[in-house]
C-alpha cells in the first residue's frame, strides 16, 4: 500500500508518516527532505521561498511529478510505503498511478499550525504570521508555478484534520488507516 501526504504546513504529515512508520511497519520517504537535498547539492539556502523557487525550476526543466520520480529512485514503491510532502497536483497522479494508493490531506487552522512552525524551529521557516499565510496563499492557489494546495486537496482521497492535542490526532490517524485497510 501507498500513502500518500499532502496538505498545508505544519498541519501534521510528519506526524502521520511517524506513526505509520512505528506503528504499521511502512516505509517513508519526503520529498521535502530530496528537495532539500537537491538544494544543498546546488549551494542553495534551504528556506521555503528558495525551495519553492527551486521545485518550480526542476518542474520547468524535468516535468510534472519529478520528485515522486527521484522518489522511486530511492526508495522501494513496491512495499508499504508513506511519500510525505507532496505539494502539487502532478505528484498526486503519479502516486495514484500505483496500484492500492491513498493521498491523505492533512489541515488545521492556521493560528495552529504556525505555533507548530515556531516550535519546530526549521531554518527558513516563517517569522510571523502574516508571512505565514502570504506564503501559504501563493503555494495554494496554483498561480506561483507547481504548488496549487487547493487542487491537491480536492485530489486527495482523505482529509484529516488535526486541531486538537497529539492525542486526539493519533486517534484520527488509527481511525482513518483502519477506514483505508
Amino acid at each position: 500500500m501507498i500513502i500518500g501526504l499532502s496538505g498545508t504546513l505544519s498541519a501534521g504529515k510528519d506526524t502521520v508518516a511517524e506513526y505509520l512508520v512505528n506503528q504499521k511497519g511502512f516505509d517513508h520517504v519526503s520529498l521535502s527532505e530530496i528537495l532539500r537535498g537537491i538544494a544543498r547539492q546546488r549551494n542553495i539556502e534551504p528556506n521555503m521561498v528558495n525551495l519553492t523557487k527551486l521545485g518550480n525550476s526542476l518542474i520547468k526543466t524535468h516535468g510534472d511529478g519529478y520528485l515522486i520520480d527521484k522518489a522511486s529512485e530511492k526508495v522501494n514503491f513496491d512495499r508499504d510505503l508513506v511519500v510525505s510532502s507532496i505539494r502539487q497536483p502532478a505528484e498526486i497522479d503519479k502516486i495514484k498511478n500505483y496500484p492500492n494508493s491513498y493521498v491523505v490531506f492533512v489541515d488545521a487552522d492556521a493560528k495552529i499550525r504556525f505555533e507548530r512552525l515556531r516550535a519546530r524551529g526549521r531554518t527558513g521557516d516563517s517569522e510571523t504570521l502574516e508571512e505565514f499565510i502570504e506564503l501559504e496563499c501563493k503555494q495554494s492557489d496554483g498561480k506561483s508555478g507547481g504548488m496549487n494546495l487547493n487542487e491537491c486537496k480536492r485530489k486527495s482521497d482523505f482529509v484529516l484534520e488535526n486541531n486538537g492535542t497529539k492525542e486526539e490526532f493519533l486517534t484520527r490517524i488509527e481511525n482513518l488507516f483502519n477506514k483505508i485497510v
